[in-house]
């Protein structure tokens, strides 16, 4: 994905040039980097990927998750996302890009209805495990594997194998009883847009509230009624749940020692990550460890895209 930098104050929208014929553009070999995040972006597009190796933090409107090899994210046009790989390292992955009813319908399925509202907004988690979600995780295996042919039938295969799989995401998410408000957007969001930026980059960092009201160029109890009522939690609770992904991303690498993670995440002392994590995970930092693969560790091989 090819975005230039933008200010820290705005939003970046990332139009995707598809093939009106054949709507979906795949990668097969992506990196990402462990620069801060500067930049929130959003696509016309929904985006599927598979993390190959690494692991990191996505962040997805005001939601921070942890990723990890094997995991597939999720992320409509609805929601504006950016993501960081470990410090220290590189992730890999594989994206498809795609409008989904017109590469489906009538070239897969005589109908497909498309419900995004499903697959956005708190409810939903943008990170899919293959724990969690095995046969997701299966799919999208199957899926890259496709990709990587040259032949005849790839195009027919993809939209088929497509088609699968967004009829599980669609099984296994159910609607929203109650429709997620606009204001819950993107648009919504980004007023706040700059402190949530400062947070993903900086998190590691000693950030105070009045910084980041002053970055949203709001007093510091406007700012703080706003941000609780759009993402839900105060800043310092946000600030404090990225700290808690981040390190959650980074317990894959087995090598390093704990309390070197909670220290580089911004936490004082080992006893204080300890209770955070254990709040949000419901597990310690060492029995979560136990649970992720090695960092670096690959899925499966894949061939390179033409």
């Amino acid at each position: 994905m090819r975005n230039a930098q933008l200010p820290a104050a705005s939003l970046e929208f990332s139009p995707l040039e598809l093939d009106p014929a054949f709507p979906l553009d795949v990668v097969l070999d992506g990196r990402r980097d462990d620069r801060a995040i500067t930049q929130l972006h959003i696509h016309d597009a929904l985006e599927i990927g598979c993390c190959l190796e690494g692991s990191g933090t996505f962040y997805v409107g005001s939601k921070i998750l942890p990723f990890h090899a094997g995991d597939v994210t999720v992320i409509t046009d609805r929601e504006y996302h950016r993501c960081r790989s470990s410090p220290g390292t590189r992730s890999r992955w594989a994206w498809f890009f795609l409008h989904p009813p017109r590469l489906l319908v009538p070239h897969a399925t005589p109908a497909f209805l498309w419900e995004p509202e499903r697959f956005s907004g708190p409810q939903f988690r943008n990170v899919l495990t293959p724990a969690e979600h095995p046969a997701i995780a299966r799919l999208a295996q199957q899926l890259i594997a496709e990709a990587g042919h040259t032949d005849a039938h790839v195009r027919t295969n993809l939209r088929a194998m497509l088609l699968v799989l967004l009829n599980n995401l669609h099984r296994h998410f159910p609607k929203p009883r109650r429709k997620a408000k606009a204001d819950h957007s993107a648009r919504a969001l980004a007023r706040i847009a700059p402190a949530l930026q400062l947070i993903a980059g900086r998190f590691d960092q000693p950030l105070k509230i009045p910084d980041l009201a002053a970055a949203c160029a709001m007093s510091v109890r406007n700012f703080q009624l706003h941000f609780t009522r759009l993402v839900g939690c105060s800043p310092q609770a946000h600030l404090l749940q990225s700290r808690i992904q981040a390190a959650a991303a980074l317990l894959a690498d087995h090598d390093r020692a704990i309390s070197e993670i909670a220290f580089s995440c911004g936490f004082d002392t080992l006893s204080s990550f300890n209770r955070a994590f254990k709040a949000v995970h419901r597990t310690n930092p060492r029995e979560y460890r136990q649970r992720l693969p090695s960092l670096g560790a690959p899925t499966h091989a894949t061939k390179a895209h033409p």
